[in-house]
């Protein structure tokens, strides 16, 4: 039988995909938004193209989806005529990839072979025209795609000619990847960029007060263990940091039968929550990738560092484990690659008498700790998944 939780009014709260109704100290950056975006509320057919740059766990995310959830509530009132995408682009991976994504959940599937990005754009503006409807399609980790793909998407206003554009997008990246990445391409594209900096502890602490009392039961945790949440996660900045430490702590507190949150139970999510490796970041993922970090994993269980051939040895090992066939070292290499632009692992060139080699580390998460949840996340896949 169901039982209600003693120590949660709403769970799904603290959950990474949740977007709470307010955004306490964003409010300036969500009026910019709205500001920028007002022109296709008002049937101009104009291109509009943001950036939203700021590190991890500062509301870049949270911005972009409550800000498109105004925005659609706003377009019904008057015509119903936008529609919303957020993409998360370690999933799609390319242009081409996004764009199927969005034809195929609005209008129809699309072939997998045969169509070039080039033409799944006009087929997107062409559904969008047909339906006299506009596009703002959030990009997510956009570095991921590469300025030049993203250039091409917005440049294609000017093919369909003068008031026919129907595409728009938020571009969301951390700065050094907008840096290195987009900004070089997209500099003349992008109508504002709105950079989000880190938060401070105060600002942490009416983050953290205001998702406690939407998530928890009242008197469940005071302030003071709140200002202690505020304090751990305000030496990154980082709220996402601060509100897993919260679930965590609340999820301690229901097991052990407990109606508040003791500074101890604090302590001890502390250790189980790491800023740079969401579930999302996880499950965004493909196979091979998983395989490759599980094999990272594996492989630092009681080294600081290894070098990359050795890992790939202990790949081929979990592949066999897995009933995957193992990749080239190519392939192998390109994996290391993604993993380490995403942030989870470090490759780290050293100079040696007889030449260079690259090693591996990890960030900040225990390698045990990454074993169990990549092995968790390859469990959970179909054989037929992984037997590719």
């Amino acid at each position: 039988m169901y039982k209600a939780s003693s120590v949660f009014k709403d769970e799904s709260t603290f959950f990474h995909e949740y977007v709470p109704p307010e955004l306490p100290h964003r409010e300036k950056q969500l009026e910019q938004l709205m500001r920028f975006f007002r022109p296709i509320l008002t049937d101009k057919f104009v291109s509009v193209n943001v950036s939203i740059i700021g590190r991890a766990g500062v509301g870049k995310t949270a911005l972009a989806k409550l800000f498109g959830k105004k925005l659609v509530e706003e377009s019904r009132r008057r015509d119903g005529k936008i529609i919303f995408e957020y993409m998360y682009c370690s999933a799609a991976r390319t242009l081409s990839a996004v764009l199927r994504q969005v034809i195929s959940k609005n209008w129809r599937k699309i072939p997998i072979t045969g169509i070039t990005g080039s033409e799944l754009i006009v087929e997107l503006n062409e559904r969008l025209a047909k339906e006299d409807k506009r596009l703002v399609l959030v990009l997510d980790e956009a570095k991921l795609l590469g300025g030049e793909e993203i250039h091409g998407l917005i440049r294609s206003a000017e093919f369909f000619g003068y008031g026919k554009a129907r595409i728009n997008t938020i571009i969301i990246s951390r700065p050094e990847d907008w840096i290195a990445y987009l900004q070089p391409d997209l500099s003349e594209d992008v109508h504002t960029v709105i950079e989000l900096p880190r938060y401070s502890e105060e600002e942490l602490r009416d983050i953290l007060e205001y998702r406690a009392r939407i998530g928890f039961h009242e008197g469940v945790i005071s302030s003071e263990v709140c200002d202690m949440v505020a304090k751990i996660a305000s030496e990154t900045g980082n709220a996402r940091h601060g509100i897993e430490i919260l679930y965590h702590a609340g999820l301690i507190a229901e097991k052990s039968e407990e109606k508040k949150i003791t500074p101890e139970m604090i302590r001890i999510a502390k250790n189980e929550v790491y800023p740079e490796t969401s579930p999302e970041i996880l499950r965004g993922l493909h196979v091979h990738e998983l395989l490759t970090l599980l094999a990272v994993a594996v492989t630092l269980r009681d080294e600081l560092a290894a070098p990359i051939g050795r890992v790939y040895d202990n790949y081929k090992v979990v592949c066999e484990e897995y009933g995957a066939r193992p990749r080239t070292t190519r392939n192998f290499r390109n994996y290391l690659r993604v993993l380490s632009e995403i942030k989870i692992i470090n490759t780290v060139v050293k100079n040696l008498k007889r030449g260079r080699r690259t090693v591996v580390t990890l960030t900040e998460i225990p390698s045990s700790i990454l074993e169990e949840r990549v092995r968790s996340l390859l469990e959970s896949k179909a054989p037929t998944d992984i037997k590719d």
